[in-house]
């Protein structure tokens, strides 16, 4: 709910002379401002109180000490009149005093007769047994798109020691790396990322996402994740990627005004090694927005209900900090079994069906990245549709995409790739994942350093004849993989990398012309659009 729904919710409240009301917040200062505005829009007195600085302004200036709780609820009744508010900070600590409690309870009806409404505001939304169907309780919102955009324009414009000037992509980028921080912790963080930059760049968005790291400080649920990484250190995956950008349009703060929904997510799902976690970081970085990893096997405990309360705990961080990328790392072990394990264990059961509850129906934009190994073992209600966005696959580099993961490595270390053959490396790595190269290459630059020498092609070579690919040693499992996502996933590579496979090929010489032959049976499936059959068989 945006800042202004919420005050038309309160002035309702109000004039419908609900006695008493919780306004859960951390902004004090900001809601006090937006409480004094309402109550001159409904003509309304408005009296502040605190336990240190007693009522402002002061009914009774003869007296020269500050009236207790009680003594001040007193004089809410018998001294200001009518059709006034009320904005009591902190009240909520003296809950656990039973006068404070029965007071509050004693005036309720002389509050309702005057028009007198009690706004209480705290960071907690706890009430007392005894006044639960007396309170309401309201949580005011942060602050929106609209507002924070207002405050980047601010700060750039009156602040000397910033001399950017960002665009508005650039300025609807920094908006939402900062939503989800309250409107002191967004002016602290632009002005901290801004300061002294001669251009806006991922650095700036980075230190802005960088702010909601102590959100989840403390919790053995969730990690929270640099994202140093982006889409150009991973290899290949371009039918992902473009995905990926696309989605990332629909972030955007005006795509809402065009109809368009929040993305919810992403199951990658594939060969072990082969950048879906990589691809998760690279997401996050894209998007601007905080990575945060969820550990779903912490997620049970014995006591009853501890893990059902852990689950939404974790959900209303992740809100709390939206926009945000809710990384679900290996979710083939998580919930592997889980429809058998359900029929022995409700706890489980109950945990599932809210997580997929959560899945379907979470408007706030936490986008959801979730990567598995063996996607058959997952329950079928989790690949439904709706749950994510879309299921990708991602197989086993190509020969172009293991060209691009060989100079990214090389250049990460400081090499240029251009002064080893890449190409010849590329080729005798065919079934091999990407961090399987990038063991080789790292293999190599460690034994040719303890060498006292430069690393050689010959090093390289080395390191290859000595790693057994995952290809080999999990050979069936692999192509059940591949078989159980061929009708199922879209494939992260694009399309037409059964064509490249084919031309290759023939430059190498290892295939026939289709002419001098019978043609082979994955040419013919490429032929008939049955791409994701033509790799599998090509593979084979």
């Amino acid at each position: 709910m945006s800042t202004a729904d919420t005050l038309d919710d309160l002035s309702r409240r109000i004039l419908a002379d609900y006695p008493v009301l919780l306004l859960q917040t951390y902004e004090e200062q900001r809601w006090e401002n937006e409480i004094a505005e309402l109550a001159m829009e409904l003509d309304r007195g408005l009296v502040s109180w605190s336990l240190t600085g007693g009522p402002q302004p002061v009914v009774r200036s003869e007296s020269e000490t500050l009236p207790s709780t009680v003594e001040f609820l007193d004089q809410v009744i018998r001294d200001y009149p009518s059709d006034h508010l009320f904005l009591l900070k902190d009240l909520h600590q003296q809950f656990d005093q039973f006068e404070v409690v029965r007071k509050i309870r004693d005036l309720i009806p002389e509050l309702i007769a005057q028009k007198k409404t009690l706004l209480i505001m705290a960071p907690l939304d706890e009430v007392p047994l005894e006044l639960t169907k007396d309170i309401a309780v309201i949580e005011l919102p942060l602050p929106g798109p609209d507002q924070i955009r207002e405050l980047v324009q601010t700060i750039v414009t009156e602040n000397e020691e910033i001399t950017v000037q960002p665009s508005l992509k650039e300025e609807d980028h920094l908006v939402k790396a900062v939503l989800g921080l309250t409107y002191e912790e967004s002016r602290k963080s632009l002005i901290q990322a801004l300061r002294g930059r001669e251009e806006i760049n991922e650095d700036v968005y980075s230190v802005l996402v960088g702010e909601k790291r102590r959100m989840v400080q403390g919790s053995n649920l969730l990690e929270f994740f640099d994202i140093d990484e982006s889409l150009d250190n991973v290899g290949g995956l371009d039918g992902l990627k473009d995905w990926i950008h696309q989605r990332a349009e629909a972030f955007r703060t005006d795509a809402q005004t065009q109809g368009i929904s929040n993305p919810k997510g992403v199951l990658l799902a594939g060969i072990q090694g082969c950048g879906k976690s990589l691809s998760a970081k690279a997401i996050a970085r894209l998007l601007g927005f905080p990575l945060v990893r969820m550990d779903l096997g912490n997620l049970l405990e014995s006591s009853r209900g501890v893990s059902e309360q852990n689950l939404r705990d974790v959900l209303r961080v992740m809100e709390t900090i939206s926009p945000s990328v809710l990384w679900l790392e290996e979710i083939d072990k998580a919930f592997a079994g889980f429809s058998d394990e359900a029929n022995n264990d409700a706890t489980v059961s109950r945990i599932l069906g809210r997580f997929l509850t959560w899945l379907q129906e979470h408007t706030a934009p936490v986008f959801v990245v979730a990567t598995a190994n063996n996607v058959s073992s997952l329950p079928p209600e989790l690949l439904r549709r709706g749950r994510f966005d879309e299921l990708f696959f991602v197989d086993l580099p190509n020969f172009d995409e293991r060209q691009a993961i060989f100079r990214i490595h090389l250049s990460k270390r400081g090499w240029k790739p251009e002064k080893f053959d890449v190409e010849t490396l590329s080729n005798s790595t065919e079934g091999y994942s990407g961090a399987e190269i990038e063991t080789i290459v790292n293999s190599a630059m460690i034994e040719s350093f303890a060498a006292n020498r430069l690393p050689t092609q010959a090093d390289f070579d080395d390191a290859r004849e000595r790693t057994v690919p995952l290809s080999v040693t999990m050979e069936d499992e692999i192509f059940h993989l591949r078989e159980w996502a061929r009708t199922r996933c879209r494939p992260a590579t694009l399309d037409h990398r059964v064509i490249r496979v084919m031309e290759e090929e023939t430059r190498r010489g290892d295939a026939p012309l289709p002419e001098e032959k019978e043609v082979p049976k994955w040419v013919q499936l490429a032929e008939h659009g049955q791409l994701g059959a033509a790799i599998t068989e090509q593979i084979r």
